[in-house]
């Protein structure tokens, strides 16, 4: 059985939502492709396209692993050395099937104890 995760904010490592307008933000040093902003009814060339598209899966990507990041500190059999995201995910999983668990039997206590 595992033991209840603290809070979230609370967990070491814990790694709160960026700002969603400077991806940036979440890693020092990371390198990110700007955006090309035009005024309205100007199209974009080929390759202002293709640098939109590189920057938007950039930040996709980004996303992605500070969401894993974040399922790692809260899912405690989960290290920081752990990478694989299938790992994690099914991991995860489990962890949350184990909270439906203690619910139920919490829930039931609740209701035993009422009579």
């Amino acid at each position: 059985m595992h033991p209840p995760p603290p809070s979230a904010a609370a967990a070491p490592g814990f790694i709160p939502p960026a700002d969603s307008r400077d991806p940036d933000a979440r890693r020092p040093g990371s390198s990110r492709t700007p955006r090309v902003v035009k005024k309205k009814g100007e199209l974009l060339t080929e390759d202002e396209k293709k640098a939109n598209h590189i920057a938007s899966e950039q930040k996709r990507r980004q996303n992605i692993r500070v969401g894993y990041d974040q399922l790692i500190q809260i899912v405690p059999t989960l290290t920081p050395s752990q990478r694989s995201e299938a790992l994690i995910l099914q991991k995860t999983v489990e962890y949350i099937r184990y909270l439906l668990m203690e619910r139920e039997i919490l829930e039931s206590q609740v209701k035993e104890a009422g009579h």
